[in-house]
C-alpha cells in the first residue's frame, strides 16, 4: 500500500461521519444540488479551503448542481486529507445552509 493511503475500513468509518459522501473507486465523491447563480462563490468557498490543505480537488459543474471529487493522486488513493477536505466542504455547506432552527 502506498504511504498515506487510508486502508478499506478507515474509508468505510470516515465515510460513516461524513454526510452524503460516497466512495467511487479510489476516490471521495459528494453531489451537491445548488443552482447555476451559487456556483461560482461554491467553488471558491471550496478552493480556500483546499489551499489551505494544499490539495487539488476536481470540481464538476453538473445540471444538477455541482460534484466534489476527491482523492490524493500523487498516493493514488484516497488518504486522511481527503478526508479532511470532505469534512471542510461540509463545513462550507452547513455555513451555505439556510438556518434550519
Amino acid at each position: 500500500m502506498a504511504k498515506g493511503l487510508l486502508t478499506d475500513e478507515d474509508i468505510d468509518s470516515a465515510l460513516a461521519a461524513l454526510e452524503g459522501w460516497r466512495r467511487e473507486g479510489d476516490a471521495l465523491l459528494k453531489d451537491v444540488p445548488v443552482t447555476p447563480d451559487s456556483h461560482g462563490w461554491l467553488t471558491e468557498a471550496v478552493m480556500n479551503e483546499a489551499a489551505v490543505l494544499d490539495h487539488h480537488p476536481e470540481i464538476e459543474h453538473t445540471s444538477d448542481g455541482i460534484r466534489f471529487r476527491l482523492s490524493t493522486h500523487s498516493a493514488g488513493g484516497v488518504t486522511a486529507r481527503d478526508v479532511e477536505l470532505a469534512a471542510r466542504i461540509d463545513h462550507v455547506l452547513d455555513g451555505a445552509a439556510p438556518d434550519r432552527g
